[in-house]
């Protein structure tokens, strides 16, 4: 019977679809749990949501998180996390499967006599479906647990999580204040309103801004967000106290009104920056009746559009065994991350996104809550975030860049400002360790003498507004890569620069005017962190690659140069990659792309790999390799030309359909390292197209 629910789901998603664009061999298929708790979490979303979902103890489980959910420290908060409980149970059973139908976008469990409880996440509407299918009558019971029932004070490295940055004892940790949570029309409300500005207090006077703090732009500000958990077939029962992995919860309690076959829960999110509580409900009120009678069609037809934008599928006959096929597999299932939050007002961010989970799986001397991260929710590092970004170019989802074009204009008048006010120039100031405010995180600015191993006083001379830290105080000019990505936009698609104009000719300004010169009449620090900027010229600043002068010095560099050869990696936001392949390495640049695809070892989720530098799961990882990917099979970076198979293996073979520069698509089918089946469009840049390295 599990083979037959099986099938109808695989069946139902070809129907929806017409023609299913991925193999539906790509999606992600257990038949037992995890044993790691919500480390063996499966992800799913959309719009601007992202769930992990897992089973354990006989439960169905989900955290829930939403974009822009950002606390008082600045912490990138999970709206809670619901567990479903049923009896009789038709899940707990040797018959158990949960699939990641990636097609389709969404979570379905299966278990006894065809039972399933489906997960979608409406594109549309900030709102998750839960629909459950029984054979018989069962009861269900759903907790909606919350670990911020109270204020919690943030304890030693906890305050990474937030805009507090790396633990000192100069600095007192913040408090996570408690949310509001009651039971509300039948259902949960949960909310939580900034109340307080302590982090942003403590930044503006930090960094010598508080006469201007009032007219600073700051997304902490009145900022709320929450959910509405509610079924017509639930109502509210006991509130309960509990404890998940190291964290202590309520539980408020929504059991059956009476047994039945089927059951719909709706989880409606919003978030807004408000001017009163009333305000950010009524909004509440009016997603929850827009989204009433609304059906998953739209949302399958979305996914079937953004599969069929454009895709990279390799050895699909071959089986889970073959790297190929892996590294095919796992790039669609991170282009479906990057789809989840493809609506998002914010960028998808570089350290967890939006699944990240119970910490102490990820590091077992960080036993804190759900909410915790390394590198901070709010805090967006320029240096990672450009590797999320640059692959949505030859995927053509310019709609999805917007979000990270819009958090550089959003911030650009406060870098003005830091310029002028510490500078005294019209441009725009921005930095590398980066909030959501355009500040620095409190750490940062003053590393040397926050360490408390360093201990080091911001020296009198020492420029105002830059980093007191010798890993970052040079890195100013990591913007300049998103303002070429803004006019990049343009080239390929005729994306509109109009509204980021600012945010360009300022931060061009800056590295004219004031960057550049000031760097060349500093002395020289010594090497300090594990970079290699000769090989910049690479990648991002095309200088040297297939088809340009001199691209033996490059390759001499990345093989042969003293200084740089411990930095070279393939994890995390390394980029050798994405230097092999442009540079026409092709065996060295598949064996980097078949380690980097290949599935995780750490978690149950294939893609969910780290925390190398930064965290679990780590998006930059697939960023970067999504980069190397999609530069080994097309190169655009020499004048008009479109280079096929600059660095492609035989051992390959591909389905694909990419975008280059001047509005041309390109799809084409490879078969043992040949082009066999080739269209562009329009077909005018067929002349341009150049086959291999010649």
């Amino acid at each position: 019977m599990l083979f037959l629910a099986r099938a109808l789901a695989i069946l139902f998603t070809l129907l929806i679809g017409t023609l299913a664009i991925l193999p539906t061999t790509y999606d992600v298929a257990w038949t037992t749990p995890g044993v790691n708790g919500s480390a063996d979490s499966m992800p799913l979303g959309g719009g601007d949501i992202g769930i992990n979902t897992w089973f354990e103890d006989g439960s169905i489980l989900m955290y829930i998180a939403k974009s822009g959910t950002f606390d008082e420290n600045n912490s990138l908060l999970k709206l809670g996390r619901v567990r479903l409980s049923f009896q009789p149970n038709p899940f707990d059973h040797d018959s158990f499967e949960q699939r990641l139908l990636l097609n389709s976008g969404y979570v379905q469990f299966t278990g006894n006599d065809n039972a399933t409880a489906k997960i979608w996440v409406d594109v549309f509407n900030p709102v998750v479906h839960v629909e459950i299918n029984s054979s018989e009558k069962i009861s269900l019971t759903l907790a909606y647990e919350n670990w911020r029932f109270e204020d919690r004070a943030l304890v030693n490295e906890e305050r990474n999580q937030g805009s507090w940055g790396l633990y000192t004892s100069k600095v007192r940790n913040g408090t996570t204040y408690a949310d509001n949570i009651d039971f509300h029309e039948n259902g949960v409300l949960m909310s939580h309103r900034n109340e307080n500005l302590d982090l942003w207090d403590f930044q503006v006077k930090q960094q010598g801004l508080e006469k201007h703090a009032e007219k600073m732009y700051n997304p902490m500000r009145n900022n709320e967000f929450g959910v509405f958990i509610h079924s017509e077939q639930l109502q509210p029962g006991h509130i309960t106290t509990g404890n998940y992995v190291n964290t202590t919860f309520k539980a408020w309690n929504l059991d059956t009104k009476s047994a039945r076959k089927s059951f719909k829960v709706n989880f409606t999110l919003h978030q807004a920056q408000t001017s009163s509580h009333k305000e950010w409900y009524d909004g509440l009120k009016t997603i929850v009746k827009s989204a009433m009678n609304v059906t998953q069609e739209a949302t399958l037809d979305w996914w079937r559009d953004w599969w069929e934008r454009s895709y990279i599928i390799i050895n699909e006959e071959q089986g889970e065994d073959n790297p190929g096929f892996q590294v095919g597999k796992n790039y669609q299932i991170w282009r479906y991350l990057m789809g989840c939050n493809a609506k998002g007002e914010w960028p998808t961010k570089f350290n967890g996104g939006l699944w990240t989970f119970d910490p102490v799986y990820v590091n077992k001397f960080r036993p804190y809550t759900p909410d915790h991260r390394r590198w901070g929710g709010g805090t967006f590092t320029a240096q990672n975030q450009r590797l999320l970004y640059w692959p949505l170019l030859r995927s053509g989802d310019f709609d999805t860049m917007t979000q990270q074009f819009d958090f550089y204009k959003r911030i650009t008048p406060n870098a003005v400002l830091r310029g002028q006010v510490y500078q005294g120039i019209d441009a725009a100031y921005f930095l590398e360790q980066i909030d959501n405010t355009g500040l620095s995180n409190v750490f940062e600015y003053n590393a040397q003498y926050y360490d408390d191993d360093q201990n080091t006083p911001r020296p009198d001379f020492f420029p105002n507004g830059e980093l007191w830290n010798v890993w970052l105080n040079h890195m100013q000019d990591t913007a300049n890569e998103f303002a070429d990505m803004i006019l990049q936009a343009n080239i390929y698609s005729g994306y509109d620069v109009k509204p980021y104009l600012e945010f360009i000719e300022y931060q061009l300004a800056w590295f004219d005017k004031y960057y550049t010169k000031k760097m060349q009449e500093r002395s020289p620090w010594g090497l300090t962190g594990f970079e290699i900027p000769q090989l910049y010229t690479v990648f991002p600043w095309p200088e040297y690659g297939l088809g340009l002068p001199n691209l033996t010095h490059a390759i001499n560099t990345y093989l042969y140069d003293t200084e740089t050869q411990p930095f070279h990696g393939n994890t995390g936001w390394k980029q050798d990659v994405i230097w092999l392949a442009r540079m026409g390495l092709t065996n060295n640049a598949t064996a980097m792309t078949e380690q980097r695809f290949a599935a995780s070892t750490v978690c149950k989720f294939p893609t969910f790999k780290g925390p190398h530098f930064d965290w679990t799961p780590d998006l930059n990882h697939f960023g970067a390799a999504a980069i190397g990917l999609q530069e080994q099979l097309m190169q655009t970076f020499v004048e008009n030309d479109i280079r096929l198979l600059g660095a492609w293996p035989t051992t390959w073979d591909a389905r694909f359909k990419l975008y280059a520069p001047h509005n041309t698509t390109v799809q084409g089918t490879v078969l043992a390292g040949k082009m066999e089946k080739l269209a562009v469009w329009p077909e005018s840049r067929k002349e341009d197209v150049i086959i291999g390295q010649n």
